[in-house]
């Protein structure tokens, strides 16, 4: 049962009272899920309503021009019919001329330069007064210059100062290793290159418990995939998110996504909860990422069972935010 955004009250068929004049959804042949958190998408680049029908209650934007998104996180949170929940970094702090200033997929904003320690302490200053969720860095010598060390362990202690955590956009082993040493917190892609991670490295990353959030389906190679399956294996923490927004993840749950964490070695129930209460808990969002009494009503009914086909998260059949569903625009008691 749900009423005034929570969760009222959870149990089998019959064992529930249901009001008066509340709105029944039969459920029959279904299954009831939290709502999805992806922790990295670009939302500028999807139309926010249509992530929300697919079944995505909250989302984390890693990399946008600042006043577009959080004119886009005002009216989101003004309205849980209108799309998800939205948590921002806004723009990636990166050297002069490094990623993603030069970048066509993101609008000119996206990317802050910085040149030395003092210009990257001001920045995570100006971006936590903005209310950002997370500082991003970016660490792409592909595509420019990256930050040195002195200036990207400036950002995270500037960060840390605050109570921020700092995900890096890490696209070499050499910059993965200036990460640890500096003490990113968390990997936006794992590592974004086909390298393998030396098993040192790899314990490294397990023991600094950094984060990866691994977007395998916009790069499913075999490297990337081993490279998280020794991860897992020592112990690293996984969240889920796709690049929503980059080419493959679909706007909405991504079952290829989590069929990639299950070849990674993950099962089918520790995938899901890296979508839902794993997530929900590593961005500190009390009270989501759980169907339970007392809960926020952030929920997701599909027909069949995720657990015997990942596939079925693919169409929900009911998405609810705060109670509120996109697809009648109306506070829901199920």
């Amino acid at each position: 049962m749900v009423a005034d955004g929570r969760v009222t009250s959870v149990g089998p068929p019959g064992t529930v009272e249901v009001p008066a004049g509340a709105r029944v959804v039969d459920g029959a042949g279904c299954t009831l899920l939290p709502g999805f958190i992806d922790a990295h998408v670009h939302l500028g680049l999807v139309r926010p309503a249509r992530v929300l029908a697919g079944g995505i209650t909250t989302a984390r934007d890693l990399g946008w021009e600042r006043r577009t998104i959080h004119g886009l996180r005002q009216a989101l949170a003004a309205d849980p019919a209108a799309g998800p929940r939205l948590l921002a970094a806004g723009p990636m702090l990166t050297s002069p001329r490094g990623y993603p200033s030069r970048a066509r997929w993101c609008p000119r904003g996206s990317a802050l330069e910085v040149r030395s320690a003092g210009e990257a302490r001001a920045a995570v200053g100006e971006l936590a007064g903005w209310g950002a969720a997370v500082i991003k860095v970016a660490q792409e010598p592909r595509a420019g210059p990256t930050l040195p060390p002195d200036v990207l362990g400036a950002v995270v202690e500037a960060s840390h100062g605050l109570g921020l955590r700092v995900t890096s956009h890490c696209g070499a082993l050499a910059e993965l290793v200036r990460a640890l040493d500096a003490g990113v917190d968390e990997l936006a892609h794992g590592l974004w290159s086909d390298e393998a991670v030396p098993q040192a490295v790899m314990e490294r990353m397990v023991e600094a418990g950094m984060v990866v959030v691994p977007t395998l389906h916009i790069d499913p190679s075999p490297a990337r995939i081993d490279n998280l399956r020794r991860f897992l294996a020592g112990g690293g923490r996984v969240v889920y998110g796709t690049d929503m927004g980059n080419a493959g993840p679909p706007a909405g749950i991504d079952p290829a996504e989590l069929a990639l964490l299950v070849q990674a070695g993950m099962s089918v129930e520790t995938a899901l909860a890296a979508a839902t209460s794993g997530a929900a808990a590593y961005l500190g969002l009390e009270g989501r990422g759980h169907v339970a009494a007392g809960a926020a009503a952030d929920l997701v009914l599909v027909e069949g069972d995720p657990a015997a086909d990942l596939r079925v998260l693919a169409r929900p059949r009911l998405v609810l935010r705060d109670g509120h569903d996109p697809s009648g625009g109306h506070q829901a008691g199920v």
